[in-house]
């Protein structure tokens, strides 16, 4: 029972001094973070596969 006492008066301090939302905030830009690099990760990966296909099929066509 005690550390539901402690876990109360610790949200409550924290929502007091609006330090939840700045953490909360955190990790919102961490995870948009992530999300954009995948995404960005994502679309130069598709760049080098179709030049990887682009340099297989000139190669053929040139044989």
């Amino acid at each position: 029972m005690p550390l539901l006492i402690q876990n109360a008066g610790f949200e409550s301090l924290m929502l007091n001094n609006d330090k939840l939302m700045v953490v909360l905030a955190v990790v919102l830009i961490i995870w948009i973070g992530i999300v954009v690099f995948i995404f960005l990760t994502d679309r130069k990966v598709e760049r080098l596969e179709s030049s990887v296909q682009n340099l297989i099929r000139n190669d053929k066509t040139s044989d």
